[in-house]
């Protein structure tokens, strides 16, 4: 049996649900001119392609099978594999009841193949394990049998190769359902599903494959995706070189308020990012006596100054875009300050970037009862602790959901929302994208800070460059994470966040041979 599985590493932009692949597979194959039993056999020949990558031809090959059709691919690939000549096991825990699942196993059988239970592949030393076990329709905490399988699955550090997704992993959130299979490769089928995107997801993938099945176009035509996976490419179409002929004027003037006393490295930090990312001119606001530690980056304007200073009025009329919260506190200063920046942004709107204290600040208006007491239009970058303060829940609320909440906070906030972590979500007025570009490295304090100011410095380039605040925000994620996974060579630690502002501008400045 010989079929074109059109496997790739080229990842799509578009995500989906489960439930939207569940849903239209079936009618997108029927409109491509084929049945549900082509689809598996497509399935689990691009899985069996995938794994001959990885595989010598005297392997032998565990096939873990569920009770589903996600089983039903592995004994699709397990008749491939002994056609070819490997020496092949298949170790399963019910049977798939459709038409097609038990078309699979009477070729497997047919083919010469043993069904063996489950358990009995704990006796085995394999040199390979497929994890055909159960999909992505899962929506319960895995128990039982299956439960201790994937248990020794990790236990044995032998690789695996996950069919659509490890078992285990939240198709829809990313989140492990108790315990999931860790993965070395994983090939998904049909459409990407978002849970391969964010949470825990990226401990338990590996390397991520892509097979349409043959159906991309059909299934693409009958549903919208549910969100958009970024990719570093399109910095190049955001990101234009600048005309010859400019000035600063042309690119915007941040003013960053924060630096409370021994927090000002927070505030130069983000300034310095907002320098490094092409802001015209860029002007801290910080408690008086912090300006000196400040004030060591010569191109920035220092001004210590209290939210009631007439000097203080003049400074943020003349800018085009204000960051409020790095180093901000929430001493009389800070609060001071937060409560200017409110009345400001319902009297005279611009485009700004609240981030650390200001969100928590904020978080105890809407605690206390408040209205939103912000504009519309701005940027938040919360990380989830922030974010549960701002929803008033815990934070393993927002880590068992992260899209809805950055959804929920989108529509709270009436902005645009970048909710931090691995797999970093920008939600805005056109949807939902993720960011899974980064390194653990990032997860050292003044990230976040350097963060803001990318932000703010792409906000003050926006008209310029054409781009909307969601946009903006987009790309400003890419380069800090962009940024950080050059800055840190590889390295899971050690890294500094000053070493990722040294590198921004290779990411602002983009050509199709360095991203």
């Amino acid at each position: 049996m010989h079929v074109q599985t059109s496997l790739t590493r080229s990842i799509p932009q578009q995500l989906y649900l489960p439930e939207q692949v569940a849903e239209f597979e079936g009618e997108a194959a029927a409109r491509a001119g084929l049945d549900l039993w082509q689809l598996m056999q497509h399935a689990g020949a691009a899985a069996w392609e995938c794994l001959q990558q990885q595989i010598t031809v005297d392997a032998e090959i565990a096939v873990l099978c569920g009770p589903g059709n996600n089983g039903g691919d592995g004994y699709v690939l397990a008749q491939l594999a002994i056609a070819e000549g490997y020496t092949v096991r298949v170790f399963a825990i019910g049977e798939p009841k459709s038409a097609e699942g038990q078309r699979a196993i009477q070729g497997w059988l047919e083919a010469g193949g043993e069904i063996e239970p489950l358990a009995d592949w704990l006796e085995q030393d394999p040199d390979y394990i497929v994890d055909a076990l159960l999909g992505t329709g899962l929506n319960s905490e895995v128990s039982g049998d299956i439960r201790e399988c994937i248990e020794a699955v990790n236990d044995s550090a032998l690789p695996v190769l996950a069919i659509d997704i490890p078992s285990g992993l939240n198709a829809n959130t990313g989140v492990v359902m108790g315990v999931a299979v860790v993965a070395s490769h994983t090939v998904t089928m049909v459409a990407v599903k978002r849970g391969l995107t964010t949470a825990m997801a990226a401990d338990y993938i590996g390397q991520l494959w892509f097979a349409d099945l043959g159906i991309q176009r059909e299934f693409r035509l009958l549903t919208e995706p549910a969100a958009w996976w970024l990719q570093k490419s399109q910095l190049v179409h955001d990101l234009s070189p600048r005309k010859k002929v400019c000035q600063k004027g042309n690119f915007g003037h941040v003013v960053v308020i924060g630096g409370s006393a021994g927090m000002a490295g927070a505030v130069r930090l983000a300034a310095t990012a907002a320098l490094r990312t092409g802001a015209g001119k860029v002007t801290v606001i910080c408690e008086p006596g912090q300006e000196v530690l400040i004030g060591i980056q010569p191109e920035l304007m220092v001004r210590g100054l209290h939210a009631d200073a007439a000097e203080a009025d003049e400074l943020v009329e003349r800018a085009s875009v204000i960051a409020i919260g790095p180093g901000l506190g929430q001493s009389h200063w800070g609060r001071q300050w937060w409560q200017r920046f409110c009345q400001r942004s319902q009297e005279k709107p611009m485009p700004a970037v609240i981030d650390a204290d200001a969100l928590n600040l904020l978080a105890m208006n809407l605690r206390d009862g408040d209205d939103l007491p912000l504009s519309e239009g701005n940027v938040f970058t919360p990380h989830p602790g922030e974010a549960a303060r701002l929803l008033q829940c815990q934070i393993v609320d927002i880590e068992q959901n992260r899209w809805l909440a950055s959804d929920t906070l989108q529509e709270l906030l009436i902005g645009t929302v970048v909710l931090k972590g691995a797999g970093s979500l920008i939600s805005g007025t056109s949807g939902t994208a993720v960011c899974t570009h980064g390194t653990p490295a990032m997860a050292i304090a003044g990230m976040g800070d350097v963060l803001t100011g990318i932000i703010a410095g792409l906000l003050a380039q926006a008209p310029a460059l054409g781009l909307n605040i969601d946009s903006a925000a987009k790309a400003a994620v890419l380069v800090h994470s962009l940024a950080a996974e050059y800055a840190a060579r590889g390295h899971s630690r050690g890294m500094l966040a000053t070493d990722v502002i040294a590198e921004i501008p290779r990411f602002v400045n983009p050509r199709n041979d360095v991203v």
